[in-house]
């Protein structure tokens, strides 16, 4: 398939950008690099793109721009089709027509008064009504709401959303809260379908957590969502029948992949996500209308990033020990749906992979005091190479885990050495507002002098030893409350420091702003962001308690509730 042949929208526009390209690859200033790293920037952040969400046309867009750059510097295709590697993933429910509930002989509305839940098989049902509470089965709590399991049998069962203690986050229930053990225990009994009672909020948020999750088991009995307050007028019911009729709809991603063969036994591979959030309707941190979110950071200029590094290493003079495969993957903001295909379904053989490098927001390196976090430095002893890279005035902050929201950890979990590049969170992160001219391009090509530094001196016929990180086993605090704020990462002061305050939440109402460090809440002393989540574990929804925050010399103390 060829996406030349697919896509015209905005077709002048992609060729107009592409003569940039053309520049001399040949002892290539720093400068012509600035400028073709804010042509590729520029490009994939454009509003003509409409946030590059994963499936969409903007993406395809994207990938058309991606292979077009590809195919200028030399590479090797190594994707499926070409560079293309395509996945498809869930997208959603499509509801048939025939969706019907019908309570006591009162007819319900789908979408308005009920809603099928995404593991519901689609199938007829009839029988009578039977509460069980919130449909648990923990005998080590010496819980079970089955515990008169035949006479459940061909009933409807009801079960309420959540488990007791569901203001605790650290109850012992927190493991059964899940609609699919709620599920198996009802496939158990025998039961005739599943309703599930439960706030609208609850819903709805079940709903959005499911919408995009690739793997959905397919209940044998129909699940359905009902909102409480209807049940509660309906609680008299003794009889319920209905028709579930859905179906699953698909959209496809694509990965673009592209390879210099140096006839080496070894690969490193280059990675960074090239999708973002589209309109926002997922993932976003913004409040206000519909607007479409960029991500000019997050994450076009890691793209950017690769394709110069890419062009690079294609003409360096030197022998190089290592081949490279450069792979711009689709679907992270989902759930790295597509690093997770690539390492199932790699183009090249996994055990030839030396390691494994990805970029993935490296636009907004600081000016003043400029540090880059680099994550993963525990999953090879190699990596302590590092600590001899020293580039101009850059701090190095590392961080141990393999594992992290980023492509990365596809990776990793194959155990292969792996380095992820960040330049740290901000304000405009997951928001509208991370445009193109807020990049600071300096700082990109700093970023890029580290990694080809960190290249050559790896360039070995040695391939790196893997080691499992021990953040794995380390459980951070569970808390169901916040105050709405960015953490900044790379902050190695004591305290939480405030990067980004989110509109309308409980720090901006409190007054609270960019550069803030909060040195306590309510008892807890707020010494780094491990304890920082500590403090916050200790409060729900509606508890208020007191904040302290320092700001430069002035320490301000504000009452808020969450």
């Amino acid at each position: 398939m060829n996406y030349s042949n697919q896509i015209t929208t905005n077709h002048r526009f992609v060729l107009f950008l592409l003569l940039f390209l053309t520049i001399d690859v040949f002892g290539q200033s720093s400068s012509s690099t600035e400028k073709l790293l804010r042509q590729h920037i520029s490009y994939l952040a454009d509003d003509r793109l409409e946030g590059r969400e994963t499936g969409s046309a903007g993406e395809k867009l994207a990938a058309e721009y991606i292979v077009k750059a590809f195919e200028h510097i030399g590479l090797t295709p190594k994707g499926e089709d070409g560079f293309l590697q395509s996945f498809k993933f869930n997208s959603g429910q499509i509801l048939g027509a025939t969706n019907k509930l019908m309570i006591d002989g009162r007819d319900l509305d789908v979408s308005k008064d009920f809603f099928p839940a995404v593991e519901s098989s689609s199938q007829t049902f009839e029988g009578k009504l039977v509460s069980v509470g919130y449909g648990i089965k923990a005998p080590e709590l010496k819980h079970n709401d089955y515990s008169k399991p035949k006479k459940l049998k061909g009933k409807v069962i009801i079960a309420q959303l959540g488990a007791p203690e569901s203001d605790n986050p650290h109850s012992d229930f927190q493991n059964y809260h899940s609609v699919q053990h709620k599920i198996t225990n009802a496939e158990e009994v025998g039961a005739k379908a599943l309703i599930l009672i439960g706030s609208q909020k609850e819903i709805d948020n079940k709903i959005y957590k499911k919408k995009h999750i690739q793997n959905v088991t397919i209940s044998k009995i129909p699940v359905i969502y009902l909102e409480s307050e209807l049940y509660t007028s309906l609680s008299a019911a003794k009889k319920i029948k209905g028709t579930i009729d859905q179906s699953r709809a698909s959209k496809t991603g694509y990965n673009i992949l592209g390879y210099i063969n140096n006839n080496a036994a070894t690969t490193i591979v280059i990675g960074g996500h090239y999708d973002h959030l589209g309109y926002g309707h997922f993932g976003s941190l913004y409040t206000g209308k519909r607007l479409i979110h960029n991500g000019a950071d997050d994450n076009s200029s890691g793209i950017a990033l690769l394709i110069e590094l890419a062009k690079k290493l294609k003409n360096t003079p030197k022998e190089q020990k290592n081949n490279y495969l450069f792979a711009c993957f689709s679907g992270e903001e989902l759930g790295l749906y597509g690093s997770n295909h690539f390492t199932k379904n790699p183009t090249i053989s996994l055990e030839t992979v030396n390691y494994m490098l990805n970029f993935d927001m490296v636009g907004r390196l600081e000016k003043e005091d400029p540090i880059l976090a680099i994550n993963g430095t525990g999953t090879s002893p190699q990596w302590s190479v590092l600590d001899s890279l020293n580039i101009e005035s850059i701090r190095i902050k590392k961080g141990e885990s393999g594992v992290g929201p980023s492509d990365h950890t596809s990776f990793y979990l194959k155990d292969i050495p792996v380095l992820h590049f960040f330049s740290g969170a901000h304000e405009d992160y997951h928001k509208p507002s991370d445009d193109e001219n807020k990049i600071n391009y300096v700082g990109i090509l700093l970023v890029q002098k580290i990694v080809t530094k960190l290249i050559d001196t790896l360039n070995s016929s040695t391939k790196l030893s893997f080691t499992k990180t021990k953040e794995e086993s380390n459980t951070p605090p569970k808390f169901t409350v916040g105050l709405g704020v960015i953490p900044d990462y790379l902050f190695d002061g004591e305290g939480m420091r405030i990067d980004g305050v989110i509109d309308n939440r409980v720090a901006s109402k409190a007054g609270f702003q960019v550069g803030d460090i909060v040195i306590q809440i309510g008892e807890t002393i707020v010494k780094d962001l491990n304890m920082y989540m500590v403090g916050l574990s200790k409060y729900k929804k509606g508890d208020s308690t007191e904040v302290t925050v320092k700001r430069k010399e002035e320490v301000i103390k504000k009452e808020i509730t969450f």
